[in-house]
């Protein structure tokens, strides 16, 4: 094992291949840093290789180990869904700290299920749905549904809040794809659905259509909450409040930038 650490370059591989040696392959501290005569099974190599060719694709650690912590639970990821950002759990912490009573939450573009299913163990008397355009998306969330065993989490294949009927839910929540098609970011997401990241309109057409479609599917007095690229809270805000949205606060991120932004339906 030190004969493959020792060859790595970057000190980021090194760490996420320790973590893998430790978490898929189930090796002790002993034999990842210590003894040098550790006999490898032909499976074990196969794996570290596998590895090693994927990192040196630039392929994430968590679509590697197809699992990614968020809030308070571990969730499969693959790539046709993003991978959980810590910033999304903001949304999720709010949403638990100011709704206590029975409510119909909307999670749109679910993605792997993360923000409803983390609001719904949460709140066991919520009604949480999760909705997706992407029938790939939605299997992945289906696994997470069923590994965490959450009951009050349902799932609807739709695109955005098209499929919903007038005044359905209290609350929806949305980390919708908000990065322009040509933002130098991308570059660094190539191997994350590139469906779930870019939208038109310079980022801003989902967030559009989101926030309009949410005024019928809403119910008076519902809250609308949207996670979006940090430069863009201006233009977010004035779109809520062209859509008849008051009480329009923003949320800001661990570097304290604006990250998050809900508002009341009038």
């Amino acid at each position: 094992l030190s004969h493959y650490i020792d060859m790595l370059d970057s000190v980021a591989i090194k760490k996420d291949f320790i973590f893998f040696l430790k978490e898929k392959l189930g090796f002790n501290d002993n034999e990842v840093y210590i003894n040098p005569n550790i006999v490898l099974k032909n499976k074990d190599k196969t794996l570290i290789e596998k590895f090693l060719k994927q990192k040196e694709e630039g392929i994430p650690l968590d679509y590697i180990l197809n699992s990614s912590k968020f809030y308070e639970s571990e969730f499969f990821v693959d790539s046709k869904v993003l991978i959980p950002r810590p910033e999304t759990e903001i949304m999720v912490d709010y949403v638990n700290n100011h709704f206590s009573s029975s409510i119909k939450v909307l999670d749109a573009g679910t993605g792997s299920g993360c923000i409803g299913i983390s609001i719904a163990l949460k709140n066991p008397n919520f009604h949480v749905y999760g909705s997706d355009r992407s029938a790939e998306a939605l299997n992945v969330a289906f696994i997470n549904k069923n590994n965490l065993n959450v009951d009050n989490f349902s799932l609807v294949h739709a695109d955005w809040l098209s499929s919903f009927k007038k005044e359905s839910f209290d609350l929806i929540v949305s980390n919708p794809p908000y990065i322009a098609d040509h933002d130098s970011h991308l570059e660094n997401l190539k191997h994350e659905p590139n469906g779930a990241l870019v939208a038109k309109d310079n980022g801003l057409g989902d967030i559009r259509l989101i926030v309009e479609q949410s005024t019928e599917v809403l119910k008076r007095g519902g809250m609308l909450i949207l996670e979006h690229g940090y430069q863009q809270q201006e233009e977010v805000e004035n779109i809520l409040k062209m859509n008849h949205f008051l009480e329009i606060a923003n949320l800001k991120d661990f570097q304290e930038l604006p990250r998050i932004t809900l508002g009341t339906l009038e």
